[in-house]
């Protein structure tokens, strides 16, 4: 039963990636073509159509930027890509805890039952480090929700970091330091608890 849920959760996997895929070959396919029928005809029948297609995805981006908006459909992509990126990192690290997890459930043992909830639970965390650091040097992601939620999360182990090591101007050292002591966490985890 337990290599069933397995192979269900390698399939899910497999269809995260492939939707991914999907949602990023669209995103800059539409992004090209309104490029391409936008300079040849900007008032023709297929420029209306992609640009209507396209608007509610570079609108929002366009408005944050008000010295200048015709970036906007680049940074849709570089956003994209970006987004896709950590929700394909974010996904394979609790997909495959929860296979190692399954594992050591079926096989009854309790230390890497708890070995692989501890992994899972760094890995998501140093994740979400990661991406806040990343999206707060874009522009257009700096005051959305996603951005206070991602804060939420992962103040509260910043906080002491950033008092240790003060930001020197407007460079902030102390995510390193986190970032290193956690990737040491799991791999202490990784070797003490998993083996």
């Amino acid at each position: 039963m337990i290599e069933g849920l397995q192979g269900i959760i390698l399939f899910g996997l497999e269809a995260i990636d492939t939707l991914l895929v999907v949602v990023v070959v669209a995103v800059v396919t539409l992004v090209f073509l309104r490029w391409i029928f936008f300079a040849i005809n900007p008032f023709g029948i297929l420029s209306y159509w992609i640009r209507r297609v396209t608007d509610p995805l570079v609108w929002p981006i366009a408005q944050m930027m008000p010295g200048n908006p015709n970036i906007a459909p680049l940074l849709l992509i570089l956003a994209t890509l970006i987004g896709a990126y950590f929700f394909k990192s974010i996904s394979e690290e609790v997909l495959y805890s929860l296979i190692g997890l399954l594992g050591a459930v079926g096989a009854a043992v309790p230390l890497q039952i708890l070995g692989w909830l501890l992994y899972g639970a760094v890995s998501v965390f140093l994740l979400l480090i990661v991406i806040r650091i990343v999206f707060s040097w874009l522009p257009f992601t700096r005051e959305t929700r996603m951005m206070e939620t991602l804060y939420g999360l992962t103040e509260p182990v910043m906080a002491p970091f950033r008092q240790m090591i003060p930001p020197m101007g407007m460079f902030d050292l102390s995510p390193i330091l986190l970032m290193f002591l956690l990737s040491f966490v799991k791999s202490a985890i990784r070797s003490l608890l998993i083996q």
